[in-house]
């Protein structure tokens, strides 16, 4: 499995630098917030759900080199000063293997007590995991919002009673599935793994059944990221 976390943000024919809000861990009334104190000082904003490169633990911005308002980084760290969000480290153009190319900005907000690195949250482990060590073919995705699909090879849901509902980490490192109305769900285990081939590192977080479930024919499920 190889996959390139790799972001190239081109704007054109626009005065207004773009921000890119990483909103990974913030609260839709943090998100409503922080857009209004950028939208009013001159800033496009768009929001997105990405994983936040591996070297950032605390409040950050990437900027590209090719900004219109030479002004803007500092524009935007005092807009965030005036919401109490401290901005803890700059850099330019890329981090990791996120790049910033073009009239743009990215900023990654940390909330107070969470460790973006620790993959402790039910926001780190919202992605598309295959099927591994099993002959069916089959996906979970576990959605932000806390909602689930269980699909095919055609990327269609399975025909299941539990192929969809909710899912969510009361307790750290178990996860559960659990269809709408239903009293019994599927339960797993989850774990972080880096593995290295011949390209380099991957970081794989596993999802484990804790049971044999039939349904699932003894399949483990794994999300991919390539360091």
């Amino acid at each position: 499995m190889k996959y390139l976390i790799l972001v190239a943000l081109f704007l054109s024919g626009c005065s207004q630098t773009t921000v890119h809000l990483y909103s990974r861990y913030l609260s839709d009334a943090q998100i409503k917030e922080i857009n209004k104190e950028l939208v009013e000082a001159d800033f496009t904003v768009k929001v997105n759900q990405l994983t936040f490169p591996a070297s950032i633990t605390q409040s950050s911005l990437t900027y590209s080199p090719i900004i219109n308002d030479r002004n803007a980084v500092n524009k935007v760290i005092n807009a965030m000063s005036n919401i109490a969000w401290d901005i803890h480290h700059t850099s330019m153009l890329f981090t990791d293997n996120h790049w910033y190319k073009e009239d743009s900005i990215a900023l990654m907000l940390v909330p107070s007590g969470v460790e973006p690195q620790a993959q402790t949250h039910q926001q780190d482990w919202a992605n598309v995991y295959t099927s591994q060590n099993c002959e069916l073919d089959l996906t979970i995705h576990l959605k932000q919002k806390g909602q689930y699909k269980i699909l095919n090879a055609q990327n269609l849901p399975i025909n299941h009673d539990y192929a969809t509902g909710k899912w969510n980490i009361s307790v750290f490192p178990y996860l559960e599935l659990r269809a709408k109305n239903s009293d019994w769900g599927f339960f797993f285990e989850l774990s972080n793994k880096v593995k290295t081939d011949q390209i380099g590192e991957v970081h794989l977080s596993e999802l484990t059944p804790m049971n044999n479930y039939l349904v699932l024919a003894g399949c483990t499920f794994v999300h991919g990221i390539r360091l």
